[in-house]
């Protein structure tokens, strides 16, 4: 057995120096990194969370797994993770469809396939998979970014004609009333818990509110993100913008930062205020200092391509699922039925 399986919950912090060693090989990505991984699984993770790691000759490989379907494996895949926690280093990368091949062998039972989820093409772990006839791939979505070049106000004048006339006349609107609104930047650990009760109440103003499903200071999804963001602030890579009127949080963004890439975790507004587009006068506010500090190359959005994404950005690219079937003919007649399907859906 080449593949060493051991619980997630028990085992994740005895093994997170390899982890960590993997995922530095491979781009060192902030939303991989074992502390990120160590809230999700202890939020999120249950006993039937499992750490699968090998350490071979060819390179080594870790990943978080879970079962799935009678015979199927996949990738641990909570909402908060925007991408599959599934590492190979750079000499395992090169042999990848061995190590996968092992995987599917060492798995406990008779395992049939397994699933690595929401993979980024410009992330992922995974070569070539054009004429492997034992995969599959799925798209999941489309996901935008921003790469932050050049000068804002050239980036500013390349917006729709309709953003920039309308975030101007909301902004003389609110000139004209006296009110004022200021972008706060936080960093510090120790306002997190004010910043995450802050985003909560916000949240819980709108839809998620009504069906219970707000970050909250006293839930799971409000302690997950408190020990994400106090974890990545004492490292200097966290950060929390809020959008002030007269002072008063309107509109927040939770964010982590690494290597000159913004990663936006949570957005949230007041949706009680009525007149103000707050999102995007707060993502103005946050993408004109960006751009103005000029430390951030990349603002990464890691969700499905929302209409005020693209008010932003048309820099966009498809994430997918990667199945692994242990013989051809699996995929092949899961071909077959797809086709089949489209046929008699037309």
């Amino acid at each position: 057995m080449s593949w060493q399986f051991c619980s997630a919950l028990e085992a994740f912090d005895r093994h997170h120096s390899l982890w960590d060693a993997i995922n530095g090989d491979c781009g060192n990505h902030i939303l991989l990194d074992s502390e990120f991984w160590h809230c999700l699984i202890k939020y999120f993770g249950s006993a039937n969370t499992v750490l699968a790691f090998t350490e071979k000759k060819n390179g080594r490989a870790a990943a978080l797994i879970e079962r799935g379907a009678y015979g199927f494996w996949q990738t641990f895949q909570p909402c908060q993770a925007p991408i599959g926690p599934i590492l190979f280093d750079k000499s395992a990368s090169l042999h990848w469809h061995e190590h996968i091949r092992d995987l599917m062998a060492d798995l406990p039972g008779y395992a049939l396939g397994f699933a690595a989820t929401q993979q980024d093409p410009d992330f992922t772990c995974f070569g070539s998979i054009n004429g492997a006839a034992a995969i599959e791939a799925i798209n999941y979505i489309q996901t935008p970014r921003l790469s932050v070049r050049g000068k804002y106000e050239d980036y500013w004048n390349q917006r729709s004609k309709n953003l920039t006339h309308n975030l101007s006349r909301q902004r003389r609107r609110l000139k004209e009333q006296g009110r004022v609104l200021d972008l706060v930047i936080e960093r510090n650990p120790e306002t997190v818990v004010d910043a995450v009760r802050e985003y909560g109440l916000l949240e819980s103003t709108g839809w998620k509110g009504d069906e219970g499903s707000a970050v909250a200071a006293d839930n799971v999804q409000g302690r997950f993100y408190h020990d994400v963001l106090e974890t990545f602030s004492r490292r200097g890579e966290a950060v929390i913008y809020r959008l002030h009127l007269n002072g008063k949080t309107v509109a927040s963004d939770l964010c982590l930062k690494r290597d000159g890439t913004l990663f936006i975790l949570k957005t949230a507004y007041d949706e009680s205020v009525q007149g103000l587009s707050l999102g995007l006068l707060l993502h103005h506010e946050i993408f004109q200092s960006v751009f103005k500090e000029g430390k951030i190359r990349v603002i990464e959005f890691y969700g499905r391509v929302r209409d005020w994404h693209t008010k932003w950005t048309n820099e966009t690219r498809n994430m997918y699922h990667l199945n692994f079937y242990r013989y051809g003919w699996i995929a092949a007649g899961r071909r077959i039925l797809k086709s089949s399907s489209a046929i008699l859906n037309r």
